[in-house]
């Protein structure tokens, strides 16, 4: 809905939708963060275990591998939804119009890959889990770790899906309030942070 300015004064459903897989995405990040503190653990208590008292941990390496899809994969739609994936921006001297249009254009693009890595994840959980595959020390069941692929880049493929509609937004109202989308950075927002970032280094010298 537009107001008689031009710009989307209620973008409701887009607000709410964004706030919906906000949720999801902030749990799925701190099943992450939850891994690798696990991950910490278990391997503080290997080298302790070996090195002190001459134990080890039972299928030390094969826990490590399955939980390693848990922190590699279930925050990478919370990184997408703050934009903080690694990347390389060339059109920050661009007009925001522009530079909506470029980012619209990448997250197409983006969206067509990770649907293609979306069914090819879950054809792999799927063999594994009807073969019952496993791990070769312990026989752990691989299918668990296996699912988390499929499942993280579903939630980045709805993120993404949003993002989509935050950014044909912005290009129809460019005076409106980014939902959904992360803010564009200028290069003086940039330049205003790099020296408020520096002057806080010299105040804490």
């Amino acid at each position: 809905m537009a107001d008689g300015s031009g710009v989307d004064a209620q973008p409701i459903l887009l607000r709410k939708a964004d706030k919906a897989l906000s949720h999801a995405e902030d749990g799925l990040n701190l099943i992450a963060a939850a891994a690798v503190f696990f991950l910490m653990f278990v391997g503080v208590a290997q080298i302790v275990g070996r090195t002190i008292f001459d134990f080890a941990i039972y299928g030390y390496i094969d826990w490590i591998e399955q939980a390693s899809s848990l922190f590699a994969f279930l925050g990478i739609a919370y990184a997408q939804r703050l934009g903080s994936h690694i990347g390389m921006d060339l059109t920050m001297g661009w007009r925001p119009a522009s530079r909506w249009k470029i980012e619209l254009f990448g997250v197409l693009v983006t969206i067509v890959i990770i649907s293609v890595l979306v069914y090819a994840s879950f054809t792999n959980f799927l063999r594994a889990y009807q073969i019952g595959d496993s791990s070769m020390d312990i026989q752990l069941p691989t299918w668990p770790a296996k699912f988390m692929v499929p499942l993280a880049l579903s939630v980045l493929w709805l993120r993404l899906i949003l993002q989509i509609c935050g950014y044909l937004r912005m290009i129809a109202y460019p005076d409106a309030e980014p939902i959904a989308v992360p803010k564009l950075v200028t290069i003086e927002t940039q330049v205003k942070d790099e020296i408020a970032e520096a002057l806080g280094r010299e105040d804490a010298r």
